[in-house]
């Protein structure tokens, strides 16, 4: 487990496990915020001893930017009368599937055996929310794509945008909405915030905001681009692992080994989606 100090009140914990996902503690009057948690207990509990013995044991609130494992299955290691906020679809997605989820990864791992889901109570949809703790107010907004219930959570006072999973070392639109993870980067584009902190990856800051938005909606679109010209040619599917993420402008070293599995599953994602509509 890394971490770093993003500010004075702002710490961000990165797994060295599950591809580089960042968990982010804020500071507030009122306690500590957590935003998201890696999925393997033994890191989770890293990062509650790091808090305990750096900043102390008060917390205000727990909050999940989607329903996706490495994103909540660490929360269970936080106090369990604390309020936790996400989307309304994350909610109703977790008490659909949650379990029978968990159940599969204590099957495939049984580091998942002490896993229990946290579950929002706190949810909002289209018109965001806005949660205040002390003098910090965080805002809640919709940003889809990855997943229908992703979500961002903005600091006004520091500009800086927890995005969860619609940024992303390498994005990743396999079983999600490319139209709609485009419209979310150029959604934070307008917001302009001076920092982003991505679901996985490093912290983007300020003055490559743009430069590297602009880098992630040019991949996806040639994602697809290269999708819809299989498709035109008559490939199979298998053709596309040809199709390195260097020919759409990424570099393999932000997530590793990881890297071409990801990509390759954008392409198939796509590709599926072209096919089934031709149907």
């Amino acid at each position: 487990m890394f971490w770093e100090r993003i500010s004075d009140t702002i710490y961000m914990f990165t797994s060295e496990r599950y591809a580089l996902v960042n968990s982010v503690a804020i500071q507030t009057e009122e306690g500590l915020v957590v935003v998201d948690a890696p999925p393997f207990p033994d890191e989770a509990k890293q990062i509650l001893r790091f808090l305990s013995q750096r900043v102390g044991t008060r917390y205000r609130a727990l909050v999940t930017t989607h329903h996706h494992i490495d994103h909540i299955y660490g929360l269970y290691v936080f106090p369990q009368d604390l309020p936790v906020i996400g989307h309304e679809l994350c909610r109703k997605t977790l008490l659909e599937i949650g379990e029978t989820a968990l159940e599969e990864a204590r099957r495939s791992d049984p580091a998942f055996d002490e896993v229990t889901l946290r579950i929002p109570d706190i949810t909002f949809a289209a018109d965001g929310l806005l949660f205040t703790a002390g003098q910090t107010t965080l805002r809640f907004m919709e940003l889809p794509g990855h997943t229908a219930d992703n979500i961002g959570v903005y600091l006004e006072s520091e500009q800086l945008l927890l995005a969860g999973d619609a940024v992303m070392a390498i994005p990743i639109i396999a079983r999600g909405d490319w139209q709609q993870a485009i419209a979310s980067l150029e959604k934070i584009m307008q917001l302009k915030p001076e920092t982003i902190v991505q679901g996985h990856g490093e912290v983007i800051l300020r003055g490559e905001v743009d430069e590297v938005l602009t880098r992630y909606i040019r991949y996806i679109e040639c994602v697809v681009k290269k999708a819809e010209e299989a498709v035109k040619a008559g490939k199979e599917r298998k053709d596309l692992a040809k199709i390195s993420l260097e020919a759409c402008g990424l570099e393999r070293v932000p997530l590793g080994l990881a890297s071409h599995r990801l990509h390759a599953a954008n392409l198939y994602s796509v590709y599926d989606q072209l096919k089934a509509a031709q149907a």
